[in-house]
């Protein structure tokens, strides 16, 4: 009797206490789910996809898709589909790269726009009804950008004990530049097991987010071609990439051998930071600074939305290194002196931290 029920919680254990991939049991009704929803999605986006097609004609001409090699399931290659909206000879001259916030602004807008909603992404629905995805699971990786990047990452490769999916957590929550070792920490704790609900919910939210996106960034782009938008056309050419206002923002200067770490006792607060983008962030103070180069903390003040805590302010902090570019005294300002940095973080995960907590970056940016 002992034995049997001993046996009985082994198996029990050995079906149901694994690391991650999906109950076998399962597999036949969640296929035939996601080919429902996947039909209803392609039936539902078609209006999209015939207002999308002409305008990639008419910008980058043919091909209106882009077919590349993924990894899936097991890690068999597959053929993934998207929007095309790269030249065609961008990745040949970076194999094996991701595109970056300073390679993408020189992109089209509409190219632009289609990436920031990921409206580019509505063709691989076709890959969901094939078989070769699921509408929710790690996004696929490059194989290049394996080799390259993902290889080495602790338990990276659970992700392909499930198929990937037209909708991350990791693409959803963090910014497309987070360190690559925590997106894949928050996709190894998803795939652990196929949870219909929250699936079902994750995939209401990630369209929420899209369409908050398409709205807002339709909204700004007419913005920027009406009066007001031609009347600052020339400064905003010249500053290139769009800045965030800095919720009361600090710039601390760090001196200690610690700072390298990530972590400084020694800090002198400088001035208020101001507002910053990609590559440099600006400084009001009241006091002149004389060395061009040095390294420092930013602060800003973060507000939780969605938490009993909501009215308590939260700080985040990145640790950097930066240079002096440009100086110029304020008249009739709370502040003299204003600087403009070009900045540096120390460290990835301090990357992580500017992208998500000061740039905002992000399709959850859109809904809270």
């Amino acid at each position: 009797m002992g034995k049997g029920i001993k046996l009985r919680h082994l198996i029990w254990l050995k079906i149901f206490k694994r690391k991650s991939g999906y109950l076998r049991g399962r597999l036949w009704g969640d296929r035939a789910m996601e080919i429902i929803l996947s039909t209803l999605l392609i039936v539902f986006t078609i209006p999209v996809v015939l207002i999308i097609i002409p305008i990639i004609l008419a910008i980058h001409g043919r091909p209106v898709f882009y077919a590349g090699n993924r990894y899936g399931w097991n890690k068999r290659l597959f053929i993934m589909y998207k929007f095309r909206t790269l030249p065609r000879e961008f990745e040949a001259e970076n194999h094996g790269t991701l595109v970056s916030y300073l390679q993408g602004y020189r992109l089209p807008w509409f190219s632009r726009f289609l990436r920031d909603t990921r409206l580019d992404e509505i063709p691989q629905l076709y890959n969901v009804l094939k078989g070769d995805m699921d509408l929710i699971g790690p996004r696929p990786v490059r194989p290049a950008v394996y080799e390259k990047a993902c290889r080495k990452i602790r338990d990276y490769d659970k992700r392909f004990e499930v198929k990937p999916g037209l909708v991350g957590y990791s693409q959803l929550f963090t910014p497309h530049s987070a360190p690559k070792r925590i997106r894949s920490a928050i996709d190894n704790r998803a795939t652990k097991y196929k949870k219909g609900m929250s699936e079902f919910l994750i995939l209401v939210l990630a369209a929420f987010a899209a369409s908050s996106a398409c709205v807002q960034l339709l909204f700004r782009h007419a913005l920027s071609i009406s009066f007001k938008g031609r009347f600052f056309r020339n400064y905003n050419e010249k500053r290139g990439l769009d800045r965030k206002k800095i919720t009361k923002g600090t710039v601390a200067f760090a001196h200690d051998e610690a700072f390298e770490r990530g972590f400084s006792e020694e800090k002198i607060l400088c001035g208020i930071l101001y507002d910053m983008n990609e590559e440099y962030f600006r400084m009001d103070t009241n006091e002149k600074i004389d060395t061009t180069q040095t390294q420092f903390v930013i602060t800003a003040t973060i507000k939780k939305r969605f938490s009993i805590l909501k009215l308590m302010p939260v700080k985040k902090s990145a640790y950097c290194y930066g240079e002096i570019l440009r100086s110029y005294e304020n008249l009739n300002k709370d502040h003299k002196y204003s600087y403009i940095f070009r900045y540096r973080p120390v460290t990835d995960l301090n990357q992580y931290f500017v992208d998500q907590y000061f740039l905002k970056k992000g399709m959850m940016l859109y809904v809270f």
